[in-house]
């Protein structure tokens, strides 16, 4: 993994790069200083990040350094992620639609969750689906569903 930091004259981005630098986990200050990250909205850089094809200053970061940011930026979530674990428990069936395709796998927007579904079957977007809960992908603050 590669951890970078992009400043621009009013933005900032947080990536954490896969070998191919396509992101995993991005964080995104805007202009208006609001956060905004990957595990809770389609805020994922789409496609290769090529640190020469961007306008701004990159810094490279250590993995420590980028989890104090995402820890920082999702801390106030933590208490929401705790009581859906106790709302949707491992087994549990979620009905949601199929919102987007991350590295990680196809995300489901639930109701009041998010979930990733790292199978087989055919993606079709904005479909409804249902899926049983297997696990909670703890770092990203989602549903894992089969």
């Amino acid at each position: 993994m590669k951890y970078l930091l992009l400043e621009t004259d009013t933005e900032k981005y947080w990536f954490e790069l896969d070998g191919g630098n396509y992101a995993n986990r991005q964080i995104v200050l805007d202009e208006y200083n609001e956060y905004h990250f990957s595990c809770l909205e389609d805020y994922l850089a789409e496609g290769e990040i090529n640190e020469g094809d961007v306008e701004g200053c990159f810094i490279n970061l250590t993995k420590q350094e980028f989890d104090n940011e995402w820890q920082s930026v999702i801390k106030k979530y933590e208490e929401q992620w705790n009581k859906l674990k106790i709302r949707y428990p491992i087994g549990t069936v979620v009905q949601g639609i199929n919102s987007y395709i991350y590295p990680q796998g196809t995300i489901i927007t639930g109701k009041d969750f998010l979930a990733v579904y790292k199978g087989k079957e055919q993606f079709c977007l904005h479909k409804s689906v249902c899926y049983k809960v297997k696990s909670y992908d703890e770092v990203n603050m989602w549903l894992e569903v089969e």
